[in-house]
């Protein structure tokens, strides 16, 4: 099924949702007040059937490759809480780079790509680990939580989603006020995590300390880091 969350977006999006419903299993979903990435896809959560098992974000200016459901569902064999699948960015019709997410531990995971696209999560983890809230960069702390507790993982080297930079206006790009004031919700999240999970992992402790580090290191440097 497809969840469609309007942002409150200023452009024909919906239009161009609602000219699919007649073909796809899609529920549109308006919202009357800006909440940014992570609470439209916490909003959406609310919208899952019963018998959804997984979930994959989707960004509105990226798109899949025709095979994607197809290699997905032949990769969900054993049931893994989380499937890492392979990404690949574009411009102009040139593919600038990979992000193969081969994982060999948790702790390879945990380090590896942030992005919440890169990744199908169970519905019962994804919906247990929400994002925060009228934010930007809201992936990076959803990342880690949904690492941290997840039992079982696969990954797949297959390029399914492509990463499409020709938006000049996404929030990625613009790196826009909003997304600097982030950087320092960011830095407050990593510190609160590593306090959370200290001492229960002396692996696990270096990792979550490098992220206060390296979020702290941003701010000072105002250099971003998709950590």
């Amino acid at each position: 099924e497809i969840i469609f969350i309007d942002d409150m977006s200023e452009d024909n999006s919906v239009e161009i949702a609602e000219s699919y419903k007649d073909k796809l299993d899609i529920k549109i979903i308006k919202l009357r007040q800006k909440r940014y990435n992570g609470g439209a896809r916490n909003e959406g959560y609310l919208y899952l059937s019963n018998d959804t098992e997984y979930v994959w974000y989707v960004d509105s200016d990226d798109y899949v490759t025709e095979n994607a459901l197809e290699v997905i569902n032949n990769n969900l064999q054993g049931s893994p809480d989380v499937l890492f699948v392979g990404l690949k960015v574009e411009q102009n019709g040139i593919v600038r780079g990979y992000f193969n997410q081969t994982y060999y531990t948790k702790y390879d995971a945990i380090e590896g790509w942030s992005g919440s696209s890169g990744k199908v999560i169970k519905k019962e983890l994804a919906t247990s680990q929400l994002y925060q809230e009228g934010t930007l960069k809201e992936d990076r702390t959803q990342h880690y939580k949904v690492c941290l507790n997840m039992k079982s993982f696969k990954c797949t080297n297959e390029m399914i989603y492509i990463w499409n930079k020709n938006n000049t206006k996404s929030v990625t790009t613009e790196r826009n006020a909003i997304w600097k004031s982030d950087t320092i919700r960011n830095y407050a999240d990593a510190v609160e995590m590593y306090e959370l999970y200290k001492g229960k992992d002396v692996r696990m402790d270096k990792i979550l300390m490098n992220r206060v580090v390296n979020c702290k290191n941003e701010i000072d440097t105002k250099k971003d880091g998709q950590q």
